[in-house]
């Protein structure tokens, strides 16, 4: 018997081939030639469902002996899969699994129905993003974006979206979108929606070639360090396509830019406080540099000095605050201050600030602080707190007879320096050869200025030393004496020169503090004991 092979289709022209052998073919011995013909599959329900819905497939064929088994086949992108027996199947439909046949068997062979479709109902599928051009482009270019997508009915209406990190923004509307890419926004996916559901395409990303950007500098080790120790700098940037250069740069004081290296790393060998680094990045694109970096660097307290704290002048014994201050990092944990007269070192109090309620200049008493922090310790100069007061007398003035000439001595101390004048009976006196004056420091706010006179004793006139500064000025009147030899008597309240020299006898060398110095007369007080 000659064989011929016969083709079935099915409505979406699927083909199944099937052999002559399949409808002939008896069973061997038999005389059979009623093959089951007219094999047909019927969907219950009818028409379109929606996807995953369960429908009925009934199996139908002409046989003669009759039909003894039933098979069911499903086709799925070209390839047959057995899927069930018998002459009913029921199964769920879903928008890739839709073409199905029967297949009628008796005792003289099979015959086969032809592909039938089930139409399903079903929200988008394989949504997908194209985008033109292709490939890298730099940042700022336009680009086109295509979205599609199988979906039934088709999808009616698609979104678009940028992505950058977590944030989300909607563009535009439409199956196309034309849009600028950048570094920062080059990530996009649309949303597809018909009558039956919606769905995201996977994400697309451009990619985005541009110069370097964000560009810093990391430290290892991180942290404070110490001054004199070493540390490696290393330069981060994102870049596309990656750095292709880095150069270091160390910027001083005086802001003058050296070039120190030209790798990623750099290390510095002995860090300092003075020196500011930073790094450029480079690549085809162009170039960035990161923010100017100060290495923390930490150092024991340096620079330490004492200022006092009122802007006005202060007279001698008025309250002032002295202040320490100190440069160091970490900041002074510690503030000691000290006094010294004499070279004998009293500690005072601790604190940044000391007040001193009776600060006295003359005494020769000064104060310093010291400043501590965990690195180690420094100390101040040594200060009287630059206190400006008005000239004040030294009982020290005198006037000394040696034969004809006659030499007095005024001392005076003030701050500003005072400026010292002579009287001689109520006239001032200037420097000439009958009345040499001569000045000459005494420590750091003293002045001593020395009259000396050619005059007979009879007719020698009482002295007068004025000083004088901005701040106010003193006066003492002396007289001529031929010892040094010195008294004190205690004043009442309203006293005078010549009230002293009545008092004692004595010739009156000064007024101060309401004690009456004295020094034994030589020539005529004028008075009787």
């Amino acid at each position: 018997m000659e064989l011929t092979p016969t083709l079935l289709s099915s409505p979406d022209s699927e083909l199944l081939c099937v052999s002559d052998t399949m409808w002939q073919a008896g069973v061997e011995g038999t005389d059979c030639t009623n093959l089951p013909k007219n094999t047909s599959v019927s969907v219950i329900p009818s028409g379109e469902v929606l996807e995953g819905s369960s429908v009925i497939l009934t199996c139908s064929s002409d046989a003669n002996p009759p039909v003894t088994s039933y098979r069911w086949y499903s086709v799925r992108a070209g390839d047959t899969t057995s899927t069930g027996y018998g002459p009913v199947l029921r199964t769920k439909i879903w928008a890739d699994n839709t073409h199905f046949y029967c297949e009628a068997k008796n005792m003289c062979g099979t015959h086969n129905s032809t592909i039938t479709k089930v139409p399903v109902l079903y929200g988008p599928k394989t949504m997908s993003v194209s985008v033109t051009p292709s490939g890298p482009v730099f940042h700022g270019t336009m680009v086109n974006l295509a979205c599609s997508s199988n979906g039934n009915p088709p999808v009616s209406s698609f979104t678009w979206y940028s992505v950058k990190g977590d944030q989300v923004v909607r563009l535009g509307v439409g199956k196309r979108l034309e849009t600028s890419v950048s570094a920062e926004v080059h990530q996009f996916y649309c949303e597809g929606r018909n009558d039956h559901g919606r769905q995201n395409s996977t994400l697309i990303e451009v990619v985005i070639q541009y110069p370097p950007r964000s560009t810093s500098v990391s430290v290892n080790p991180s942290g404070p360090l110490l001054k004199g120790s070493s540390v490696t700098l290393t330069c981060i940037s994102d870049a596309n396509p990656p750095v292709t250069s880095y150069r270091w740069y160390s910027v001083d004081k005086s802001e003058t830019h050296s070039v120190l290296g030209s790798e990623q790393m750099y290390t510095v060998a002995n860090v300092s406080g003075n020196t500011q680094y930073f790094c450029e990045a480079k690549n085809q694109h162009g170039s960035n540099n990161s923010t100017m970096l100060q290495l923390n660097i930490q150092y024991p307290p340096r620079n330490t000095s004492v200022s006092v704290s009122s802007s006005d002048s202060v007279l001698e014994g008025s309250s002032v605050t002295l202040t320490c201050s100190s440069d160091a990092n970490p900041p002074v944990t510690s503030y000691r201050w000290y006094s010294v007269r004499g070279g004998t070192e009293d500690y005072v109090a601790s604190g940044q600030k000391l007040i001193q309620a009776t600060i006295n200049v003359i005494d020769g008493r000064e104060y310093y602080c010291k400043a501590k922090n965990h690195h180690g310790e420094d100390q101040s100069a040594s200060t009287n707190a630059s206190i400006e007061f008005a000239p004040q007398m030294s009982s020290s003035s005198r006037c000394l007879r040696s034969g004809s000439q006659v030499s007095c001595t005024c001392d005076s101390h003030a701050n500003p320096a005072p400026l010292v004048q002579w009287r001689l009976s109520g006239r001032r006196v200037n420097h000439s050869t009958a009345t040499a004056i001569r000045e000459e420091p005494l420590g750091r706010i003293g002045l001593r200025s020395t009259l000396t006179i050619r005059q007979s004793q009879e007719d020698m006139p009482t002295a007068l030393c004025l000083s004088s500064n901005s701040k106010g000025s003193a006066s003492l009147q002396l007289c001529v004496t031929s010892t040094s030899k010195t008294h004190l008597h205690k004043l009442p309240d309203a006293v005078s020169v010549d009230w002293c020299c009545g008092r004692c006898c004595w010739d009156v060398v000064a007024l101060r503090h309401n004690m009456c110095h004295c020094q034994e007369m030589i020539y005529g007080c004028k008075h009787r004991r």
